[in-house]
């Protein structure tokens, strides 16, 4: 792959004008980024609803690494998570998050699955990025479906 000679040079003026195109792309970018155009978060293309929380989560990655996590919503096929540090996309890695109780009294719940990370956006100082349930099991499953309900209200 590496043993291609290096493409040929282009003459002076094609230089120009794909230098010319380079910056009205980076305008006709900067325009729309400023008028508000673009999506704060990943294109969404889930079709199970969400719903907002803001519950302690945590991920071991297959290098033994544990990296915190806050997670920001949640679904029955997944969920969008926020951390200080970059996450690889579409890998496997296990998973915990701390599900508060359904009522006044009760415990924490800690639900541990597995997902895969689908898509990590970059928003500040913040990385944002989703998960889909690989494993997850059906008690934790029922539990987050009650709260999706719960706050679907």
């Amino acid at each position: 792959m590496f043993d291609l000679p290096p493409p040929p040079a282009l003459p002076q003026a094609d230089e120009s004008a794909a230098e010319a195109a380079e910056a009205a792309l980076a305008a006709e970018l900067a325009s729309t980024i400023a008028s508000g155009g673009v999506a704060a978060d990943a294109p969404d293309s889930r079709t199970d609803p969400r719903v907002q929380v803001s519950w302690p989560a945590r991920m071991r990655l297959a290098n033994g690494e544990v990296i915190e996590l806050k997670l920001r919503n949640i679904s029955e096929a997944g969920v969008g998570l926020m951390s200080d540090e970059r996450i690889p996309a579409h890998t496997v890695v296990n998973f915990e998050m701390e599900v508060p109780p359904l009522g006044e009294s009760g415990r924490v719940t800690s639900v541990e699955g597995t997902i895969k990370t689908t898509y990590t956006v970059v928003q500040g100082s913040e990385m944002l990025f989703g998960g889909t349930w690989v494993h997850v099991p059906p008690a934790g499953l029922e539990l987050v479906n009650l709260w999706v309900e719960r706050l679907r209200r």
